[in-house]
């Protein structure tokens, strides 16, 4: 079955969930690696520490057809925000925005 990178505060995310991207802290210090599999203890420490997000592999049910959509979905909600005429700086922003949630939807 296929995985997704899904990102979540470490009070909404299980044990058992794999981390995709490597946690450091406020002062660039390594926490966890990435492939690290997420524990009740960990997740609290990580908590404790302030760590906002983190980056998981969950399962991904999804089929082909409903990840064409959710990206369309994203691109359209993402051109509706950014309607109208706009400077260089809001283009790249807008730019930047739809490659998150691009990223995040696959």
């Amino acid at each position: 079955m296929k995985s997704r990178t899904m990102f979540f505060a470490p009070g909404r995310a299980a044990p058992g969930m794999t981390l995709a991207k490597a946690i450091s802290d406020r002062d660039g210090h390594a926490l966890l690696a990435a492939g690290t599999v997420l524990t009740a203890e960990i997740l609290d420490r990580l908590i404790r520490r302030g760590v906002p997000t983190l980056c998981a592999l969950v399962l991904d049910a999804r089929d082909d057809e409903t990840i064409a959509s959710e990206l369309a979905n994203a691109r359209t909600r993402v051109e509706t925000i950014f309607r109208g005429a706009g400077s260089p700086a809001r283009d790249e922003l807008r730019t930047a925005i739809l490659n998150y949630r691009q990223e995040t939807t696959k």
